[in-house]
């Protein structure tokens, strides 16, 4: 499956460097159908399980631990305000769901994306969240609390969240929502290889992967180590909860630095090489670790 993945991405590549970039209707096309029916789909069917809420908890602790290191070394490396804003937003916030749900789909089935697709969730609100308060970090703005509220309630995959978790209390047949929901794995890397820039990647290497390390190791190694002490390593939920917390930096992540004007050549420079990574460091680590 993950040759699949990596042909499929390299076809969008190709695709886009020969006729035209479509990743902007592709991701539109995700954001507003096929996640929501795939979320409705595996919510409505899923049994109850108390791994739902260890989930957000562990998303939520890799926000922290991205945020914490990516301020720290900020500090040490001594970035103005526009480079720690990028830095923190790339250092803790995961490409979860784009490239996350295909990776997670190739190394550990489908049966398990649904705990990839709750650790998003959480990913999403720091998105948020998290994302507005570093924005207005580097921006030197005011946070704008009822604007993150909005946001939240505009999101067609978390509305499809709630909606999903009312339909649980009906009898329905909703198999009509899997083979909408199953395009999403091939849309979302195809449009991702058309975004992926090589230019992109040669900016900035060497403070990228500083935000890669940060991201990519430390990151997930601050998860592992909760996980072990806490929860078991050997529940697929959990396996497939590191995996996600090692996802390279969200392209959103990028998208919000250019829109407020931070370090915006540091963002996509981690975004592009953090893609490639993940080709090679996200097997690596299911083979080493599990």
């Amino acid at each position: 499956m993950l040759i699949s993945v990596l042909i499929i991405f390299i076809a969008g590549y190709i695709f886009k460097t020969f006729k035209n970039d479509y990743s902007k209707p592709l991701i539109d096309i995700v954001i507003f159908i096929s996640f929501p029916a795939l979320i409705i789909y595996k919510i409505y069917y899923l049994n109850s399980s108390n791994e739902i809420f260890k989930i957000f908890f562990l998303s939520f602790m890799s926000i922290l631990i991205g945020t914490t290191f990516g301020f720290i070394i900020s500090k040490l490396l001594k970035f103005d305000r526009k480079t720690t804003a990028a830095a923190l937003l790339t250092s803790s916030l995961g490409n979860t769901s784009f490239l996350g749900f295909p990776m997670v789909v190739s190394l550990f089935g489908e049966k398990n994306l649904i705990w990839a697709i709750f650790f998003d969730q959480m990913m999403f609100f720091g998105l948020i969240v998290f994302g507005s308060i570093f924005v207005a970090y580097g921006s030197e703005k005011s946070i704008n609390i009822k604007n993150m509220i909005k946001d939240i309630f505009k999101f067609p995959p978390f509305l499809a969240l709630l909606f999903a978790i009312f339909l649980r209390n009906f009898h329905l047949n909703l198999e009509f929502l899997k083979p909408i929901g199953d395009s999403l794995i091939f849309l979302v890397t195809l449009a991702i290889g058309m975004r992926f820039s090589f230019l992109d990647v040669k900016k900035n290497i060497k403070l990228a992967s500083v935000v890669l390390f940060i991201k990519m190791f430390l990151v997930p190694l601050g998860i592992y180590f909760i996980i072990y002490l806490f929860f078991d390593i050997k529940n697929p939920a959990f396996q497939v909860t590191f995996t996600e917390s090692a996802m390279p930096p969200m392209v959103m992540a990028s998208v919000l630095a250019m829109e407020a004007k931070l370090r915006e050549d540091l963002a996509i420079s981690a975004v592009g090489l953090g893609i490639l990574f993940a080709f090679i460091i996200l097997p690596l680590y299911k083979y080493l670790l599990f």
